[in-house]
């Protein structure tokens, strides 16, 4: 009997020391979970501080841009359009105006074909790349943009369109991956055209992955809902990666800017030689003119409205708030005044406070466009024009 209780002990004492072990290597190992979840938190924090640090470097790089609009975006993907509408020679030009960078539109039909990553017009692709080369050869960044039709946009109300949008950037950054990712920019998209901000900034994370998924290096720029103006860039959250500047475009007060303009805002053609700044006595022959009631009562609230260099000042700082408040770097890449049917010296004027608000609040700028309706340059006899007061009103050469 005694014997068996003494076997009895020792088989307690033995599970006691077993117990024990398993309590002191669970400890150990509680421990080592905690401090590897320490180390990986830290690890992650310092790579987003780090890619955060090269999305505001690589943004001092966008800091005065021309929009080289209908290129490889203007529906006509022929090799004689895309080889013509935009030379070295122009590249050159914009380089000697004292523009830094260039955005280039894409038209995504140049690229999408889903399930793969081969380009749906390998020849057209080509010859971007060759763009690009040659604006970097004439030491200009370039932003590469989306840049599809309104059809194409409204398509991403389904979960197609999304995918065929994503595929796109898929192919595209694979292709551009290797290209110099200090003066080579992806920009999702242009002017989204989803009036959900939330559903919006779904897709845009998706997009991020997507090219995530085969380009580490590259900054990503970003823009908010809609028509990526500035109160949709108010309104928007930050994606999950820290290597993304944000952009808005600004054409405030669009009764000036877009004066006579036969798209957008039905009221807009009416409008001729609309001066800025402007008070109600000073359009009243302007209001005369104008046969619709609506149309004359946004022009007048346009004079009304107090526009002015402080009132253009005190709405670019919201974009600049923002940013410092989300700790992101914030550009403008697209702002201007169709210059057919405006006054060319309230263009001017509206032009150079426009730049001087984004320069005064650190944001970089990129003007709508480079020889168009909008354009800081004309073509005349094959030969290469700037508008030496557009220049001016930019404070370049």
């Amino acid at each position: 009997m005694a014997r068996s209780r003494g076997l009895k002990a020792a088989a307690r004492e033995a599970h006691s020391m077993r117990w024990y072990r398993v309590r002191v290597w669970l400890w150990v190992l509680a421990i080592f979970s905690g401090i590897t979840a320490a180390g990986s938190t830290a690890m992650h924090a310092q790579t987003q501080a780090d890619s955060a640090a090269t999305a505001f470097r690589r943004a001092q790089e966008l800091k005065s841009g021309i929009n080289l609009s209908n290129w490889f975006a203007s529906g006509d993907l022929s090799p004689q359009h895309l080889t013509t509408a935009v030379s070295e020679a122009d590249l050159a030009a914009i380089h000697a105006m004292g523009f830094d960078s260039v955005r280039i539109g894409v038209d995504p039909s140049l690229i999408e074909r889903h399930g793969d990553l081969q380009p749906a017009n390998p020849a057209a692709l080509a010859t971007l790349h060759k763009a690009v080369d040659e604006a970097l050869a004439a030491h200009l960044a370039v932003t590469l943009c989306i840049f599809p039709s309104d059809d194409y946009k409204h398509q991403l109300s389904s979960e197609w369109g999304v995918g065929e949008l994503t595929e796109t950037w898929r192919i595209l950054a694979a292709s551009f991956a290797q290209t110099d990712a200090d003066h080579v920019f992806y920009e999702l998209i242009n002017e989204p055209e989803v009036q959900d901000p939330y559903r919006w900034m779904g897709i845009e994370a998706r997009l991020v992955e997507a090219v995530r998924s085969v380009d580490a290096q590259h900054t990503m720029i970003a823009a908010g809902a809609s028509y990526s103006g500035l109160g949709d860039l108010l309104a928007t959250e930050p994606v999950h990666d820290a290597n993304v500047i944000y952009t808005f475009h600004f054409y405030e007060p669009y009764p000036f800017t877009h004066q006579g303009a036969t798209w957008g805002s039905a009221e807009w053609p009416f409008y001729r030689s609309i001066p800025y700044p402007a008070t109600p006595q000073q359009i009243t022959e302007q209001m005369k003119a104008v046969p619709s009631d609506l149309a004359r009562y946004y022009l007048y609230l346009y004079a009304a409205g107090g526009w002015n260099a402080e009132t253009i000042a005190g709405r670019i700082a919201f974009a600049a708030a923002w940013g410092k408040e989300c700790g992101v770097p914030v550009i403008a890449n697209e702002f201007g005044v169709y210059r057919d049917t405006a006054d060319a010296a309230s263009r001017m004027r509206w032009l150079h406070d426009v730049r001087t608000a984004f320069e005064s609040n650190g944001i970089g700028w990129t003007m709508w466009d480079y020889a168009g309706n909008f354009g800081v340059a004309r073509r005349s006899g094959g030969k290469i024009e700037p508008d030496a007061a557009v220049l001016e009103a930019l404070g370049l050469k």
